[in-house]
């Protein structure tokens, strides 16, 4: 048996290769979409290759229990209860009730802020989902644990509390292999490193970070929340308690807050998919009610059993899109690195999240949509693929109008003229931002 990971990776296209060795401790690996990161992590776990990959595996060894962090946390999670799916793994270690009980009442004490242990995982946040998936992951003390971008729907303080509990988890001697879209999480890492289509290499501090260079012009958008209550039916956790807001003259508006502080079940009050205990929301355009689009922070929902394809006919249908601007809709996702005859009638499951995020967002963006309200869009970003949404935005909120729900504090920050913080019900005035129209 060994505690540490090493290997032999081959980039066949560029004649290189080299041996690598993980020591016990947390290790960052920083890569852009789409430069291999799952892929990397499902070969060194033993499952099969999924399509071509421009580097290949030899002398590999690992320890013998591993558990992965998916990056999708919803493909983690099994059970119909949260009591459940945090007791499944313990049920296949131990057999004495006693020893059960005792282990199932530990691990819930990790998640303090779950109080009704019957709910239903789905009713959980992303941040939520992904809690709770690092405590199932460690509950069965694997000696290695890969992470997929699993801490990406985190808030920067949810983020630094889970590092610290992975650290106090691994006192043991366990080996972690954190795969992450964001540059920012190097710091957190014993070591740092940064994959790309080309190579492994230890991060370079020194590497170019571009701010965002970011304006757009003044909107019409009125955003207004008077006492709203809500929580789930047969779930005693209040989602919304008196939430309330006025915002108007807005040309995006950006909505954070903690894990679980009810960002995304706002957004479905908004969109009318939820209807409030109490209170009252109105969201207008110049005083006349809009037409919304709403993108889910799992994108793959948005198409279920369907295509892009088959997306694109059902819009032109329903008259949301102009057929006349299909092809001009075409050439803005191939502008933008998606070529829609490479994908068009792949499932949404076997597309990567950030190319059917960002299809998604172009889409609705050609639609006859007024307002576009995106949950989590940089979610498995990397930094140049925040700047090529970024720069997406400056093209859209031309015309349209956009509310933008995020823990990335730093790109709401740089994209919304109005902030509504959730934890302190305070909305921040960013004018900033607005382009300085004559």
């Amino acid at each position: 048996m060994t505690d540490s990971i090493s290997f032999k990776l081959n980039f066949q296209k560029f004649d290189r290769s080299s041996s690598f060795s993980f020591s016990p401790g947390l290790h960052v690996i920083y890569g852009e979409s789409g430069c291999g990161k799952t892929q990397f992590i499902r070969t060194m776990a033993g499952f099969d290759s999924e399509g071509d990959s421009n580097f290949s595996f030899d002398e590999i060894l690992i320890p013998d229990t591993i558990q992965i962090v998916f990056q999708n946390p919803e493909n983690q999670i099994l059970s119909h209860t949260l009591e459940s799916e945090l007791a499944f793994g313990s049920e296949n270690q131990f057999t004495d009730t006693k020893i059960l009980h005792k282990k199932l009442s530990e691990l819930k004490s990790d998640l303090p802020m779950i109080i009704d242990w019957h709910r239903h995982p789905a009713t959980l946040s992303g941040g939520e989902m992904e809690m709770l998936n690092l405590v199932t992951a460690f509950s069965t003390d694997p000696d290695a644990i890969f992470i997929d971008d699993g801490l990406s729907f985190l808030n920067e303080n949810a983020k630094y509390h889970w590092v610290e509990w992975i650290r106090n988890k691994i006192c043991n001697g366990q080996t972690v292999l954190w795969f992450t879209s964001d540059p920012n999480d190097l710091k957190y890492g014993e070591t740092q490193w940064e994959l790309s289509l080309s190579d492994l290499n230890v991060f370079n501090p020194e590497s170019d970070i571009t701010d965002y260079d970011y304006h757009h012009p003044a909107g019409k958008l009125s955003l207004i929340i008077k006492n709203i209550d809500f929580q789930y039916e047969g779930d005693n956790t209040r989602i919304l308690n008196h939430c309330s807001c006025e915002i108007s003259k807005a040309r995006a508006i950006g909505l954070i807050g903690k894990n679980g502080c009810g960002k995304t079940t706002l957004c479905k009050l908004i969109t009318g998919i939820f209807v409030p205990d109490q209170g009252e929301i109105n969201l207008s355009i110049d005083g006349k009610i809009p037409q919304i689009a709403a993108l889910d922070q799992f994108p793959e929902r948005m198409l279920g059993p369907d295509t892009l394809d088959s997306l694109l006919t059902e819009l032109i249908v329903n008259k949301k899109m102009n057929p006349r601007l299909l092809n001009k809709c075409i050439n803005r996702l191939y502008s933008y690195q998606i070529n829609l005859e490479m994908v068009k009638d792949q499932s949404a499951l076997d597309i990567p999240w950030s190319n059917l995020r960002m299809a998604l967002i172009i889409i609705l963006a050609h639609c006859e949509y007024d307002v576009l309200i995106l949950d989590e869009p940089t979610f498995g970003l990397g930094w140049n693929q925040k700047l090529i949404l970024s720069q997406f935005f400056k093209e859209m909120l031309t015309q349209k109008h956009l509310i933008l729900i995020s823990h990335d504090k730093q790109f709401v920050s740089a994209h919304c003229d109005f902030i509504f913080d959730l934890d302190s019900m305070s909305v921040k005035d960013n004018q900033g931002i607005l382009a300085h129209v004559k």
